[in-house]
């Protein structure tokens, strides 16, 4: 037999030679592939080829993504001080080196031990260094982001409740995105979201308004913020007492660097921690990929939803790790399942934890110190041009809110003119002269002189209203 005859020489890249194509036409009563989109209005359909241009040549091709590449806004030659959930912060080399690995190089799970005890070795210290952060025993090994991760929290702690509405309480204080996914999350789920505002002084949330909301609808769970959507700590412990008193469980939203100057929160008696995990060693990247962080105490261990990964013993009675409680998940409990999580971000989680490795203790306290050294630093620099004030005078860790005698939007993008992103522009009291600004560990003191000067300058024009 000819090799043309066994070839497909018209696609070379189609595993079926003409024979079998024929073939297995004819066993569906069929003639020519044209038989099977009969279906298909005629003028509908392609005839002819398409009119694409010439094809590029290796070299030709990388000088036109690098072309396209060259249009986007990157913080090499911009400065940033957006924030709102998402933050620039340095990424060791070692972390890229590490998660570009072939092996690593996947967010599926590791269903196989025999084959991933490396992955899964690093999914279980993800798992103790999320636990040790938050001081909370269990851990899964990834959400998809943040808010999902809060949408998650929210539901297991319905879950002990069969029938009926659940109540759940919201403070208004965490970000505005995640509400909004929080809130298509229960879209026909029979839970209903009762938010609460911040106090308009400070800030935070009034706990008496808070006492107030618990005896008058006997919510489920009360989900939180720390630091808010204005950059603001929120007293945590009093929070959770008086969720302890009136049987709520506690949800907190939290930025993990915090560990590295306050108390933890599990140690504190929150039910369940989660968060936005980006800041662990994940770039901006556009958008994505995120990562979310999911906590809990043991009681609330079979709602959780992911893989958790545990040490087991193999064959020959050495320990090993596997994937553990899969009772809780979709592929053994099926409908009854509390856990839907399947592909996950795995890839995120492995960045987080050499980040986390890479730092240790005294390397995560000494960053978060960093933070809020520079971001106070920068906001005392703001606070003495004339006009510019903070808004609320609440501890904060490293955003914060600040007031300005100009339209906010009108000098973001004077400031966009010289490269700088200055920060989120919020609207409050129907008054859109205010600015969120992120400040991280990039910045360093004399960044931050210049940035200042640069803000002073444009709002002294805006002010004298000059362009």
């Amino acid at each position: 037999m000819e090799r043309q005859d066994v070839i497909n020489t018209q696609g070379r890249y189609i595993v079926h030679s003409n024979a079998e194509r024929q073939k297995m036409l004819e066993s569906m009563g069929m003639a020519a592939m044209d038989d099977l989109y009969k279906h298909v209005p005629q003028h509908v359909r392609l005839s002819g080829l398409l009119q694409l241009p010439t094809a590029l040549s290796d070299p030709e091709l990388e000088a036109h993504i690098r072309a396209l590449a060259g249009n986007n806004q990157t913080l090499y030659t911009y400065q940033s001080f957006l924030g709102a959930g998402v933050y620039e912060h340095h990424v060791p080399a070692v972390v890229d080196a590490i998660a570009e690995r072939g092996e690593f190089l996947t967010a599926y799970t590791p269903y196989q031990p025999e084959m991933s005890q490396g992955l899964l070795q690093v999914l279980a210290e993800y798992q103790e260094y999320i636990s040790a952060l938050v001081a909370l025993p269990v851990v899964n090994c990834s959400c998809y982001d943040g808010s999902t991760a809060l949408a998650d929290a929210i539901w297991m702690s319905c879950q002990n409740k069969s029938t009926g509405d659940r109540v759940i309480v919201l403070s208004d204080t965490i970000w505005a995105q995640t509400q909004k996914i929080v809130e298509t999350y229960f879209t026909g789920r029979p839970v209903k979201l009762v938010t609460i505002p911040a106090d308009d002084d400070n800030g935070l949330i009034d706990l008496s308004h808070l006492e107030k909301l618990f005896i008058e609808t006997a919510p489920e769970s009360f989900a939180f913020q720390s630091p808010n959507c204005y950059g603001l700590l929120e007293d945590t412990q009093s929070i959770v007492e008086l969720c302890k008193k009136y049987n709520v469980t506690s949800i907190l939203h939290y930025h993990p660097f915090l560990s590295g100057l306050f108390v933890p929160p599990g140690q504190l008696g929150v039910d369940i921690v989660c968060g936005e995990g980006q800041m662990l060693g994940i770039p901006l990247s556009g958008g994505g990929a995120s990562l979310g962080y999911l906590a809990c105490t043991e009681p609330f261990k079979r709602f959780l939803p992911g893989r958790l990964v545990g040490v087991v013993e193999d064959i020959f009675g050495n320990p090993a790790y596997a994937l553990v409680n899969e009772e809780r998940e979709q592929h053994v409990a099926r409908e009854r399942a509390t856990s839907n999580i399947c592909s996950n971000q795995a890839l995120c989680a492995l960045r987080a934890t050499v980040y986390i490795a890479s730092l240790g203790n005294t390397g995560l306290q000494n960053l978060a110190r960093l933070n809020a050294d520079r971001a106070h630093f920068f906001c005392r620099l703001l606070e003495s041009i004339d006009g510019v004030e903070r808004v609320y005078k609440a501890a904060f860790f490293n955003e914060f809110v600040i007031k300005l005698p100009c339209a906010s939007d009108a000098l973001l993008s004077a400031l966009l003119e010289q490269k700088i992103y200055g920060g989120v522009a919020l609207t409050r009291n129907g008054v859109d002269n205010n600015l969120l600004i992120a400040v991280t560990e990039v910045k360093s003191r004399a960044d931050l002189v210049k940035a200042a000067t640069a803000f002073r300058v444009a709002i002294e024009l805006l002010v004298k209203g000059e362009p």
